[in-house]
């Protein structure tokens, strides 16, 4: 489902801080020093085991066999240039060091391609377009690492392909990595992974490792929110429900859901491609959505769901570990200009309650049937990803916020009709340093479900036939 969709809680689910600092949670290990086998498994590219290119096969060597799958020094040699797009320092060929490097990037790519194998027996697939949108920015990654597309081609050259072949195998590896991360991510949702308890100590020596106090964070702020969803007419609801039973009365009588969504979807971000939501997992929607969805099998067609959006017709087509491919039709009660200045009002008279200390869940059990279904608090949100998000009088004071004022209503305009927010800011902190306890749970989490992958690896690894050559 896209981002502009209406059925995802855009601002219900705010990203977390950390997630800026990619180098320091997910970066490329390998430039650190660190062993291939306590680096992130997505640290360097996965081999994709496919059959060479044509024409690569007579100056190509095997350097490992993983079960049925050979890795080839050309995808090896691709991973070296994919690392130092990313920014890792590769050692002088032949080196000593560069032995000790290449033989840490193979032992990372014999693991990733042994869940590699696991992912396509799960029957795992990679989304074509992000395949295809991926593997460009992959290429004009690496292209920028030669000063001229001649010494690109000549490097390639040397490593015994041409660039049509160079761009094959490139895809590939891209495939894989999304492949790897689609099983990974399904691990990651299994209830019955191994216990894994990390002590205070490892979480410090990985933030002291990976230099979290060389990197900046920004400013972070931290509110309640309480959101006013203009209420329809009874004459408009009564009008949008007569309009789902007709698109419910041509499914039934065989139509396809596709046809059915392009005819009467009012969701204008998905009607033109029938509704398709894509792969998606419970989180990214409201509750009533979610809940919905989830609770049906695939092949059925589920509703109409009522949310903060209008009436829901979903169709759940197919299912991996936690994650759904989801259609919808969406139609929408009118809403008039006279339900949203009482939407306005009633966001002023929440604004003032919270100013004069409401509790802001009380307010939220008082007046729940005008409000959005989403979470209150929000901790250390970004305070540059509040820009745009509101407008109205008190919206730019947001850029400067204060603890304990009450900002709002503040008119927030998603692909519904206008809503108002009101929010309570509990604590600001001004931009400075990363500290650690800014990512403490992040890091946490990152090194448990590392060595709980790391577990079920092993298990597969001892079942596997696995010859290094290198």
């Amino acid at each position: 489902m896209k981002a502009e969709t209406m059925t995802r809680v855009i601002h219900a689910r705010w990203p977390l801080p950390g997630v800026l600092l990619g180098a320091l949670l997910c970066g490329t290990v390998l430039a650190s020093g660190l062993s291939a086998q306590d680096a992130p498994a997505d640290s360097a590219a996965t081999s994709s085991g496919a059959t060479l290119p044509e024409g690569v096969g007579a100056v190509d060597r095997i350097i490992a066999v993983v079960g049925d799958t050979a890795i080839l020094e050309s995808e090896l040699q691709t991973t070296f240039y994919r690392l130092q797009a990313q920014g890792a320092q590769i050692p002088e060929a032949g080196s000593e060091e560069w032995v000790r490097f290449a033989r840490q990037v193979l032992v990372a790519e014999i693991d990733r391609l042994i869940m590699l194998q696991q992912a396509k027996r799960a029957g795992l697939t990679a989304d074509a377009t992000t395949l295809q949108n991926r593997t460009e920015e992959e290429f004009q990654n690496l292209r920028r690492q030669f000063a001229s597309e001649q010494e690109m081609q000549e490097t390639v050259e040397s490593a015994g392909m041409n660039m049509l072949q160079y761009r094959q195998l490139l895809r590939r590896q891209v495939e894989a990595d999304l492949l790897f991360e689609e099983y990974r991510f399904s691990l990651q949702s299994r209830t019955d992974l191994p216990s894994v308890l990390i002590p205070e100590s490892e979480v410090e020596e990985y933030f002291a490792v990976n230099g979290g106090n060389e990197q900046q964070r920004p400013a972070l702020v931290s509110f309640n929110q309480l959101v006013v969803t203009p209420a329809p007419s009874g004459e408009a609801r009564d009008s949008a429900l007569a309009r789902v039973l007709q698109a419910q009365n041509e499914l039934q009588n065989g139509e396809e859901f596709e046809v059915v969504a392009r005819r009467y979807s009012e969701d204008e971000a998905t009607r033109e491609s029938g509704g398709e939501l894509g792969w998606s997992t419970r989180s990214i929607f409201v509750t009533a959505f979610g809940d919905a969805a989830w609770r049906s099998r695939p092949g059925q067609t589920v509703g109409p769901i009522r949310t903060r959006f209008g009436l829901h017709l979903i169709k759940i087509e197919r299912q991996r570990g936690a994650e759904r491919f989801l259609r919808h039709i969406l139609i929408r009660p009118e809403i008039a200009d006279s339900d949203i200045e009482t939407a306005r009002a009633l966001g002023g008279e929440i604004g003032d309650s919270l100013r004069a200390g409401v509790d802001p869940e009380r307010l939220y059990r008082l007046f729940s049937a005008q409000l959005a279904d989403e979470d209150i608090r929000f901790d250390d949100i970004a305070v540059d990803q509040l820009a745009g998000r509101y407008s109205g009088p008190e919206a730019a004071a947001l850029q400067n916020p204060i603890s304990g004022e009450v900002y709002g209503p503040l008119a927030v305009q998603q692909a519904g009709p206008t809503e108002f927010a009101v929010l309570h800011v509990l604590n600001y902190r001004p931009a400075g340093p990363v500290e650690l306890d800014d990512v403490r749970d992040q890091i946490r989490r990152n090194i448990r479900i590392s060595k709980q992958i790391d577990i079920l690896l092993a298990e597969v690894r001892a079942n596997t036939f696995i010859d290094v050559k290198l």
